[in-house]
């Protein structure tokens, strides 16, 4: 079972991701609303995988995504509807892959495989 942990503020984009991941029987989610609780979980459950949305209450998610993988290695996926805000360096450097908003629920499952794949 793959532990995925999931860094977002807004509920409706909770709700989208959770009913993704229902779809995905050897995935289980864990939902941070911050940065604090983000880091706590990490630390808890040891994920297989970071979902981070770029915008948080506490900081942002690229720098966050930094502090996730220090803790515990994992890939790290970076979600946002700022897609000008994410440059090449932020991609090569700490996130696998960048998922644009609003979300399309089979680019999210691809991704999330192609990031498992490569990390087993």
């Amino acid at each position: 079972m793959n532990t995925i942990l999931y860094v977002e503020d807004h509920p409706p984009a909770q709700l989208l991701m959770r009913a993704i991941i229902a779809e995905m029987p050897d995935a289980t989610l864990l939902i941070a609303g911050s940065g604090m609780e983000a880091r706590r979980l990490a630390n808890e459950h040891h994920p297989a995988l970071y979902i981070v949305d770029l915008d948080l209450p506490d900081g942002d998610g690229v720098s966050l995504a930094a502090d996730l993988r220090k803790l515990h290695a994992a890939p790290a996926l970076l979600v946002s509807a700022y897609a000008e805000a994410v440059s090449e360096q932020n991609l090569t450097s700490n996130i696998t892959a960048y998922l644009a908003k609003p979300l399309d629920p089979d680019d999210v499952e691809t991704a999330i495989r192609r990031a498992l794949a490569r990390s087993a």
